[in-house]
């Protein structure tokens, strides 16, 4: 606006210039002294509201500094570092014990869900796993006291024939061989790495009924051909110690997993 103002002012002024001349030529009046009066008051308030540089410059100078002190951040006095610092420190205590407090619940539901399980994996094998177990180990024991220790003593003290001594390692052998057959309990209820174990302690056990079978196999060709001699002897006897290595290792296993279950702990209280 400043500049227009300014330029028809200036037009103005020759304009009116022209009038006052062309009026005393023909000493007629012209307005000339109206039209320059009004266009040189025109041409003033145009040049005034012309923007210089140096105002522009004083404004953005004024607006960089306005910037400038927004921007300026507050000096941080002592005190409030030290208040600033104490707040924090209370709050990184207050989140560390906050993260405790969780990480203590977490780990007593954790606990206690263990518990949980623990029990019923414990009443599992108590009335499923131990009774099939106890019944597979009875047998096995009882077919060994009932007819091998017997007949032997009664072959060593001249009390019994050959052919009862080779019927009845023909019944032992027929008796360990259907105990090799029950090679598996129940095992459902317990952890997966319980059941694991108790597999391999049964293929352990079922191991050690095929040894003791061999052994009443070599006992009955013994009795049926007469044939005691030492090394025959000796054939017998590494099969009942296979056997009884087997019986051991099964039962470490059997062992392992009543000491996880608490079972052994209750048995010595």
């Amino acid at each position: 606006m400043g500049y227009v103002l300014v330029l028809l002012g200036f037009l103005g002024v020759f304009v009116g210039l022209a009038l006052l001349i062309i009026g005393l030529i023909k000493k007629k009046k012209m307005k000339g002294g109206l039209v320059l009066g009004i266009s040189a008051a025109a041409f003033i308030v145009g040049f005034i509201m012309v923007p210089t540089n140096s105002t522009d410059s004083t404004n953005d100078s004024n607006e960089k500094e306005k910037v400038a002190t927004v921007a300026k951040p507050k000096e941080e006095t002592a005190e409030e570092k030290a208040a600033r610092e104490a707040k924090e420190t209370e709050e990184k205590a207050l989140a560390e014990q906050k993260a405790n407090e969780e990480a203590k619940l977490k780990e007593e539901q954790t606990n206690k869900e263990k518990e949980v399980k623990m029990s019923k994996q414990k009443d599992y094998y108590i009335k499923s796993t131990q009774p099939a177990i106890d019944e597979w180990v009875k047998t096995y024991d009882q077919l060994w006291n009932s007819i091998w220790k017997p007949t032997f003593e009664a072959i060593g003290n001249g009390s019994r024939d050959v052919y009862a001594a080779y019927d009845n390692m023909k019944s032992l052998k027929d008796g360990y061989r259907t105990l090799t057959l029950k090679d598996s309990v129940p095992v459902e209820g317990l952890s997966k790495e319980q059941q694991k174990t108790i597999k391999e302690a049964m293929r352990d056990l079922t191991y050690a009924a095929a040894s003791r079978q061999l052994a009443a196999e070599k006992a009955m060709k013994m009795f049926d051909t007469s044939d005691f001699s030492p090394s025959q002897m000796d054939k017998i006897k590494s099969d009942v110690a296979t056997s009884d290595t087997q019986l051991m290792k099964g039962v470490i296993g059997i062992t392992k997993v009543k000491q996880e279950l608490g079972l052994i702990e209750e048995a010595n209280n």
